[in-house]
């Protein structure tokens, strides 16, 4: 999986409006990877939503980290995104043994953390401007964003919601 995310992001190069100019390809290519696999789902790609999954538009949203993720950690749609509309975000996490000049090693974990609607992810959701520092962190926002805590995500083995 780690060589085909590869393979995609080089073929993919630096896409229009990149939070990271290209460097996070790999990773967000993982992650949709690794949930399709886990669901059993076909490749598939469009502007607007990673893949399909029992009739739903599915939107993969990916983060590296070098911790585990924890329920106080934020997911995030960037506002460059907002055009998509997807059915569902499904929301994953690399967890890396560490960083080094943003470039990230030693692949750990991926954490499927879990999902929101379209329409729950955005009523949910709180706006980070470019700047703006995370002071639980440090993390400097690099575009506007918006965020919602992981401990606000749905979890079902498969896509579909539930309340715990």
């Amino acid at each position: 999986m780690i060589e085909l995310a590869h393979e995609l992001a080089n073929d993919m190069g630096e896409i229009h409006n990149s939070i990271t100019k290209g460097s996070g390809n790999a990773a967000g290519f993982l992650g949709e990877i690794a949930i399709r696999k886990y669901l059993g789902a076909p490749p598939m790609s469009t502007k607007n939503y990673d893949f399909i999954y029992n009739g739903d538009r599915i939107e993969v949203k990916t983060k590296r980290r070098t911790v585990r993720p924890l329920g106080h950690y934020d997911v995030s749609v960037a506002k460059t995104s907002d055009h998509q509309r997807p059915d569902w975000y499904c929301f994953l996490s690399l967890e890396f043994g560490r960083e080094i000049d943003g470039r990230y090693y030693d692949l750990k974990n991926v954490w499927y953390l879990g999902v929101l609607s379209y329409e729950d992810f955005w009523n949910r959701a709180t706006q980070w401007k470019k700047g703006q520092v995370d002071e639980s962190n440090g993390f400097v926002t690099l575009v506007d964003m918006y965020n919602v805590p992981i401990r606000e995500l749905k979890f079902k083995d498969g896509l579909h919601e539930t309340y715990t």
